[in-house]
Parts: structure tokens; C-alpha cells; sequence
């Protein structure tokens, strides 16, 4: 802001209404006007811009036309305030060269000075430094002291940007004598950088003093452009020596005023971090925050950082450290080393002071550090969701099973009730049936057969006591001849032809009589003739293919419906 109010490229002529011709003008025409008319025509067609090349064209082609050098110089002047990017230099350069062709000293230094300020803009410190000192050259032989003045404060200005503010109060002391009494905007802007290189200094007092001084002078030459600035440094000052409540208020009412000032960004940033710091010492951190994120979006999105803001990341790195949030901390880590290494790469002049004021390594091993522990993190979030990803697969697949397992258990469920014969089949077992023709007589097999069937019709098998060796007793058969008897003529083992005679009986029961359905297993397992629970369970599920639960839940419930 301090070189744009009083030495801006950019034109910043007054806002004025007109009427634009309803006739078409010729080139022809315009050229028979003096410059100061086609010049004021370009100022009016400002949002006009075909109109507006128009007018640029006929006072530069004017120019030409009369070889008058110092109005070519200015008409590439006039393009060059409303030109962007490269082609502002290359206007720049057709100053140059039209200036030595002319032979003129001091057109030559003022070309070398507007180039110069082409590069300031640009942030391009050295190049603007060596086309001042080009400049320096041409106007140290010409008797133009406003044009040395002006010079010098650019001087300054490049000073003050790179840190050398003792070479910048050098030049701007002698600015200040010169321009009070010849510029009012040349006298008030450089009281106001003479205030912030003291600032910079860490001269609070004397910052101060320049700025009351600042603001009655311009008061006093009826000129209060600035005045918001003054104010604005002044609140700097408050925010510097720890008069946080006082740098808010001038903080804030300046920033109010500056965010609404056209092509002022900087200061924007500037009063941003500032009451980002003033909000911070008296304890409000969460709203300091809030301003320290307008420094950090400003070099995110236009690459604007100075040495002075870069304590932004200090604190925004502190802030989410406290709230252990160390993803944001890991970002602003990152931003903060990103911010040094941008200012290395603009200006070699501020390396030794960013070496001094911030500890790279320091801020590079606490990057690494909680770069390692993001990664530790990520892993265990990672194997989380592998883990809820696995269990999710099981539960959809134990849940499957079991949804399957019911239809199932329903449809035998159904066999069983309706006395259809699957149920008597043994569900996935392998009946033992010999290959080879049994080793006993016709006879005796019959009457073991006989035995077997009578046993069935008295219901011995409910005697909890029964057993392989009891029933080859009943048979009157020794045990081996009873084991190859059943496997052969009932497909099932001793013990499997017992326990399937009792299920079966007790299934019997339960559909006679549905109060069974409310007993619990180890009662059924005592009515059924076995001597244990798990047994039965066991036994009930082998023959049935379904738990004795699943089965007495279904008795209930159709005998609810």
C-alpha cells in the first residue's frame, strides 16, 4: 500500500460520468487533439475497453506521427498501466529503448524506474533493485530532483521488503525533507514507511511518534487518504509491545476500512495477522485462528508471504497441537516449512533472516515426527477397517447360515409334524452296511429280529440304564453278532439305533401332548431315556436334522396361531 498510493503503475485516475459520442470518432480525428484530450478520453473509456484501445492507440500513433519521444515514451506508459504479465515488461522495454533513442537523460531514468516498479509488483526484489540502479545512472546526471526523490523512495521500498531497513531510513530521511512542501502523497507516504521500518526495528516509540506525526500532517494538508494506515501501524505497534486490547480496537476499525480498499491486499493480509496475534494474547485463540487462516489462504491461493507473517504458522501449529489434532498440525508443519522455502527462493537477502528468526531443522524434525505418527495412525485405522470389514463379511455369512439353516429346520420341522418319512432318514450320517454277507444263520438272525421288534413294542429302549451290552442280553445274541445284526438290517450303530428309537418316541410324545414344548431339555432328556442333556441334544439333532429347541419353538408357536 505504501508505494501504491503515491508511485502505482496501476492508473488511478478519478471516477468520472460521460456521455459517450453517438458518432463514430476517426483515427484521423482523434489525432488532431492534444494529448491531454486523447489521454482524458482514455481515463473516461476505462470500462469500455474497445473503446479504450481505441484512444491508446491514437495517442501513441500521434507520437509516432510527430516523432515527439517523450509522448511515445508516455504512450507506451499509458499501455503499460493496463496491460497484465509479460506484456507489461515488454512495454517497459519500449519505453527503454524509445528513451535512449531520444537521447533524453531523464526520460532514460524514468523508464529504468517504471520498469523497475514492473518487477517490485511482481515481487521480484533484485531485478527491481538492479533496473533502480540502472535508473540511478541516467538521473544522478539530470538536474530532475523530484525524479532522484522518487527514485530513492523506491529504493527505500525494495529496502524495506528484503529487510535492510537501516539502508531504507537512510534513503527516506532525505525523501522526507525533499517531499514536505513539494508532494503532500510523496511526504505522507514516506513518514509512513519511515514509521514501519522503525517498526521493524522494534522502535515502538519512535514508530509511534512518526505515525501521530503522519496523521496531523495530513490533517493539516487536508489530505486523509493515509490516515487509516497510520492508524492501522499504530495498532501494529500495540500488537508488538503487548497492548493486545488497544491493538484490536485500531486493528480492527482499520481493517473494517482497508478490506474494502481496491487493490490492497497486502495490507488485508497484514492487519489479518496481526489481530490474529492481538486475539491470541488475550486468550481468544479460536478467533485468532480464524485470522491466522486468512495469512495461510493468502499464500495457499496468490503466494503472498513476507518474513513478517510467517509466525502464522507458529501459532496455527500450536493451536492444533493442543487440540492433539495432529493431521492439522502435520498440514500446517508442512505450510509453515513450504512459506520458508518460498521466501528463500524470492529473496536471497532474507535467508540469514529467516535462518535466524525460525528454526528450520527444528520445524523439519517435528514434521517427520508426527509424519510418523500419522503413519502409525493410518495403519491402525486401516487394520480397523480391515477388522470391521471381516467381521461384516462373517456376520453377513453367519447370518446367511442361519437364515438357511431355518428354512431348512422349517421344512423338516413340517416333515416331522406331517409324518413325512424324510425325518426318519439320518441327516448326514454314513450308515454302516457290510460289503459281505453276515457270518450267522437265517434262523438266528430272525430271531434276534423278533427280539429287536418286541423290545421296540415295550419301549425298552426309555430305560435310562440301556445300554449295547443290556439290549445283547434282550437280543440273546453276544455283542458282535447284535452290532453286524443292526448295522445290516437298521443301518445304524448299537447306541445310534437306541437314541434314534427314544428321539423318535419322544417326538411322538410332543405332538400329542404340546405342554413337552415348554419342558426344558434336561426334562425331555429323563422322559426320552437318556442320561445326560447333551446327549440328547446331540441325538435329537442326528436324527432330525434340527435342535430340540428349534423344534419345541415351532410346536409353540403353532399352537399360538
Amino acid at each position: 500500500m505504501i508505494g501504491r498510493l503515491f508511485f502505482s503503475m496501476s492508473f488511478m485516475g478519478m471516477c468520472m460520468l460521460w456521455a459517450q459520442d453517438s458518432l463514430e470518432v476517426s483515427q484521423d480525428s482523434l489525432q488532431r487533439l492534444n494529448y491531454e484530450a486523447i489521454y482524458d478520453r482514455v481515463k473516461r473509456a476505462r470500462s469500455n475497453t474497445t473503446q479504450q484501445s481505441l484512444y491508446l492507440k491514437a495517442y501513441l500513433d500521434k507520437a509516432r506521427m510527430e516523432n515527439d519521444y517523450r509522448e511515445m515514451v508516455q504512450g507506451y506508459k499509458n499501455y503499460l498501466h493496463r496491460s497484465e504479465g509479460v506484456t507489461r515488461l515488454a512495454y517497459a522495454d519500449s519505453m527503454v529503448l524509445t528513451a535512449k533513442t531520444a537521447g533524453d537523460i531523464s526520460l532514460v531514468g524514468s523508464a529504468y524506474l517504471t520498469k523497475g516498479i514492473v518487477f517490485y509488483s511482481e515481487k521480484k526484489y533484485k531485478k527491481a533493485l538492479n533496473n533502480y540502479l540502472l535508473a540511478d545512472r541516467y538521473v544522478a546526471r539530470s538536474d530532475d530532483n523530484y525524479l532522484e526523490y522518487k527514485l530513492k523512495y523506491n529504493i527505500a521500498l525494495v529496502k524495506y521488503y528484503t529487510e535492510h531497513f537501516d539502508e531504507a531510513l537512510g534513503l527516506l530521511q532525505g525523501c522526507q525533507a525533499y517531499f514536505k512542501g513539494k508532494s503532500t502523497p510523496g511526504y505522507l507516504n514516506t513518514l509512513l514507511l519511515l514509521g514501519r521500518c522503525h517498526q521493524r526495528m522494534n522502535n515502538y516509540g519512535l514508530s509511534s511518534k512518526i505515525n501521530r506525526l503522519g496523521l496531523m500532517e495530513g490533517k493539516r494538508l487536508g489530505s486523509n487518504s493515509l490516515a487509516i494506515y497510520f492508524v492501522q501501524s499504530e495498532g501494529i505497534n500495540h500488537a508488538m509491545e503487548g497492548n493486545y486490547s488497544m491493538a484490536i480496537a485500531e486493528l480492527d476499525s482499520s481493517f473494517r476500512v482497508i478490506r474494502n480498499t481496491k487493490n490492497d491486499f497486502a495490507n488485508v493480509v497484514l492487519s489479518a495477522y496481526y489481530l490474529g496475534k492481538s486475539y491470541w494474547g488475550v486468550g481468544q485463540r479460536e478467533k485468532a485462528v480464524d485470522y491466522f487462516k486468512k495469512v495461510d489462504v493468502s499464500f495457499r491461493e496468490r503466494n503472498y508471504m513476507k518474513a513478517e507473517l510467517l509466525g502464522t504458522y507458529k501459532y496455527l501449529t500450536e493451536y492444533f497441537a493442543t487440540l492433539n489434532n495432529q493431521e492439522l498440525r502435520f498440514f500446517y508443519l508442512k505450510k509453515h516449512i513450504e512459506a520458508i522455502d518460498y521466501m528463500r527462493s524470492q529473496s536471497q537477502y532474507l535467508d540469514d533472516t529467516i535462518k535466524d528468526g525460525y528454526d528450520l531443522k527444528g520445524i523439519q524434525r517435528e514434521k517427520q515426527r508426527i509424519e510418523q505418527l500419522l503413519v502409525i495412525k493410518e495403519r491402525r485405522q486401516n487394520l480397523g477397517i480391515t477388522i470391521v470389514i471381516v467381521l461384516f463379511v462373517l456376520l453377513v455369512w453367519l447370518t446367511y447360515k442361519y437364515q438357511h439353516a431355518r428354512k431348512i429346520y422349517k421344512k423338516r420341522f413340517e416333515a416331522i409334524i406331517n409324518d413325512q418319512s424324510p425325518y426318519l432318514e439320518q441327516v448326514g450320517k454314513l450308515h454302516v452296511v457290510p460289503s459281505h454277507p453276515l457270518d450267522i444263520s437265517p434262523e438266528r438272525i430272525d430271531e434276534v429280529l423278533e427280539r429287536l421288534e418286541r423290545f421296540e413294542r415295550k419301549r425298552g429302549f426309555l430305560d435310562r440304564k440301556m445300554s449295547a451290552s443290556k439290549l445283547a442280553v434282550i437280543a440273546e445274541v453276544n455283542g458282535k453278532y447284535l452290532s453286524q445284526i443292526i448295522a445290516h438290517y437298521k443301518g445304524k450303530r448299537v447306541m445310534e439305533y437306541i437314541n434314534d428309537l427314544r428321539v423318535d418316541a419322544i417326538i411322538e410324545q410332543m405332538k400329542q401332548d404340546r405342554k413337552l414344548a415348554y419342558y426344558s431339555n434336561g426334562s425331555l432328556a429323563e422322559v426320552a431315556g437318556f442320561n445326560s442333556e447333551r446327549t440328547f441334544v446331540n441325538a435329537f439333532k442326528s436324527r432330525v436334522g434340527i435342535t430340540p429347541m428349534f423344534f419345541m419353538q415351532r410346536l409353540k408357536d403353532n399352537k399360538d396361531n
